[in-house]
């Protein structure tokens, strides 16, 4: 993954634009895959992880009653993680994980899954899908991370490379 993380930082500098994170489920393995390449910094301008609703809410903007309603594992709060990192990075691109990296039992999962949201600066469109993932918890979470930043790579590649 680290070449991914090389071409997105390489894509990135030369067209001038820079990205952030808002991370739920993979819990700050999207920063740490950007930030491992050199010259990271030219182009990662930072991230949060954000568990709880209320970080969610306060700091990112995510709508309250939407986040209690759906346990945080929504479309439209990737998007809304997404578009709250945008703001509070100033950031040109943000990427935003939320789903469950293990089954869940309480609430009908049977397998973990994410949404990953990709939002740009000045475009009220947010990209964003659903992704299947396997194995046990942190295997799911760097998975996810590494599916993110692959369509990340993807999204560039169309704007920019």
């Amino acid at each position: 993954m680290n070449d991914t993380a090389e071409q997105i930082r390489t894509l990135l500098f030369d067209a001038g634009k820079t990205v952030c994170t808002a991370e739920s489920i993979t819990a700050g393995h999207l920063q740490t895959m950007l930030a491992s390449v050199s010259g990271a910094s030219d182009v990662f301008k930072g991230g949060i992880t954000a568990y709880k609703l209320s970080i969610k809410s306060e700091v990112l903007g995510v709508d309250a009653d939407l986040g209690c309603k759906t346990d945080c594992v929504d479309p439209e709060v990737a998007r809304q993680m997404a578009k709250g990192a945008l703001a509070v990075f100033k950031s040109d691109y943000a990427i935003a994980t939320c789903g469950y990296a293990e089954k869940y039992a309480e609430r009908s999962i049977d397998a973990p899954f994410a949404y990953f949201a990709i939002a740009e600066k000045g475009d009220a469109d947010v990209f964003c899908i659903k992704s299947e993932l396997s194995g046990d918890r942190i295997a799911a979470q760097k998975q996810a991370a590494e599916k993110v930043l692959a369509e990340f790579l993807k999204l560039l590649r169309h704007k920019v490379g």
